[in-house]
Protein backbone atom coordinates (compact mmCIF):
# COMPACT_ATOMS: atom_id res chain seq x y z
CA UNK A 1 0.00 0.00 0.00
CA UNK A 2 2.61 2.33 0.70
CA UNK A 3 4.54 1.71 -2.09
CA UNK A 4 1.72 2.50 -4.29
CA UNK A 5 1.64 5.56 -2.55
CA UNK A 6 4.98 6.60 -3.28
CA UNK A 7 5.11 5.61 -6.61
CA UNK A 8 2.26 8.30 -7.10
CA UNK A 9 4.34 11.15 -5.26
CA UNK A 10 6.93 10.87 -7.82
CA UNK A 11 3.89 10.67 -10.84
CA UNK A 12 1.68 13.63 -9.40
CA UNK A 13 5.01 16.00 -8.58
CA UNK A 14 6.70 14.83 -11.74
CA UNK A 15 9.99 14.29 -10.02
CA UNK A 16 11.89 11.01 -9.17
CA UNK A 17 11.68 9.95 -5.38
CA UNK A 18 13.95 7.48 -3.20
CA UNK A 19 12.97 6.16 0.18
CA UNK A 20 15.22 4.43 2.38
CA UNK A 21 13.98 2.04 5.11
CA UNK A 22 16.31 -0.25 7.97
CA UNK A 23 16.82 -3.79 6.83
CA UNK A 24 15.92 -6.87 8.66
CA UNK A 25 15.36 -7.41 11.30
CA UNK A 26 14.81 -4.03 12.37
CA UNK A 27 12.23 -3.17 9.47
CA UNK A 28 11.82 -5.04 5.90
CA UNK A 29 14.28 -3.45 4.05
CA UNK A 30 12.90 -2.75 0.78
CA UNK A 31 14.42 0.90 -0.18
CA UNK A 32 13.38 2.11 -3.70
CA UNK A 33 13.40 4.61 -6.11
CA UNK A 34 10.84 5.47 -8.80
CA UNK A 35 11.01 8.38 -12.08
CA UNK A 36 7.80 10.40 -12.78
CA UNK A 37 7.92 9.12 -16.13
CA UNK A 38 4.78 7.10 -16.01
CA UNK A 39 4.47 7.19 -20.09
CA UNK A 40 6.90 6.13 -23.21
CA UNK A 41 7.17 5.89 -26.55
CA UNK A 42 5.26 2.51 -26.26
CA UNK A 43 2.81 3.33 -23.75
CA UNK A 44 2.95 2.63 -20.18
CA UNK A 45 5.87 1.94 -18.50
CA UNK A 46 7.52 0.59 -14.84
CA UNK A 47 8.29 3.78 -12.64
CA UNK A 48 10.36 1.64 -10.65
CA UNK A 49 14.11 2.10 -10.88
CA UNK A 50 15.34 0.41 -7.83
CA UNK A 51 14.34 -1.90 -4.92
CA UNK A 52 16.56 -3.33 -2.45
CA UNK A 53 16.38 -6.83 -0.48
CA UNK A 54 16.03 -7.66 3.27
CA UNK A 55 19.30 -7.20 3.64
CA UNK A 56 21.51 -4.09 4.14
CA UNK A 57 23.80 -2.26 1.25
CA UNK A 58 24.15 0.44 -0.75
CA UNK A 59 21.71 0.95 -3.71
CA UNK A 60 22.45 3.45 -6.10
CA UNK A 61 19.64 4.92 -8.02
CA UNK A 62 20.41 6.25 -11.23
CA UNK A 63 17.79 8.94 -12.84
CA UNK A 64 17.96 10.17 -16.42
CA UNK A 65 17.32 14.17 -15.81
CA UNK A 66 17.13 15.20 -19.58
CA UNK A 67 14.37 12.72 -19.84
CA UNK A 68 13.09 13.61 -16.69
CA UNK A 69 12.70 17.36 -17.79
CA UNK A 70 11.58 16.32 -21.49
CA UNK A 71 8.31 14.03 -19.68
CA UNK A 72 7.59 17.69 -17.94
CA UNK A 73 7.49 19.56 -20.67
CA UNK A 74 5.11 17.04 -22.93
CA UNK A 75 3.39 15.50 -19.37
CA UNK A 76 -0.17 16.95 -19.96
CA UNK A 77 -0.20 17.63 -15.99
CA UNK A 78 2.69 20.21 -16.00
CA UNK A 79 2.43 22.28 -13.28
CA UNK A 80 -1.30 22.72 -12.50
CA UNK A 81 -1.21 20.69 -9.50
CA UNK A 82 1.89 21.77 -7.72
CA UNK A 83 1.80 24.22 -4.91
CA UNK A 84 5.65 25.24 -3.99
CA UNK A 85 4.17 27.64 -1.43
CA UNK A 86 3.70 24.80 1.39
CA UNK A 87 6.85 22.86 0.26
CA UNK A 88 8.25 24.74 2.77
CA UNK A 89 6.98 22.63 5.55
CA UNK A 90 8.51 19.14 4.62
CA UNK A 91 11.61 20.82 5.23
CA UNK A 92 10.85 22.00 9.10
CA UNK A 93 13.01 20.81 11.74
CA UNK A 94 10.05 20.29 14.42
CA UNK A 95 7.59 17.46 14.64
CA UNK A 96 3.96 18.29 15.73
CA UNK A 97 1.40 15.87 16.70
CA UNK A 98 0.36 13.21 15.28
CA UNK A 99 3.17 12.53 13.99
CA UNK A 100 5.25 12.14 17.37
CA UNK A 101 7.11 8.49 17.18
CA UNK A 102 9.44 7.00 19.64
CA UNK A 103 12.28 4.49 19.20
CA UNK A 104 11.93 0.56 20.54
CA UNK A 105 13.36 1.87 24.00
CA UNK A 106 9.97 4.70 24.47
CA UNK A 107 12.30 7.81 23.44
CA UNK A 108 11.02 10.26 21.30
CA UNK A 109 13.08 10.48 17.99
CA UNK A 110 14.88 13.86 17.84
Amino acid sequence: HRMAQFRTRAFENMTAVALANYAAPEANGHSVAFDPIAFGDDGSRDTLVVEAGEGEGVFLATFDMTRVRDYRQRETMGAAFRRPALYGALTEAGVRPPFLRVDRSGAPFA
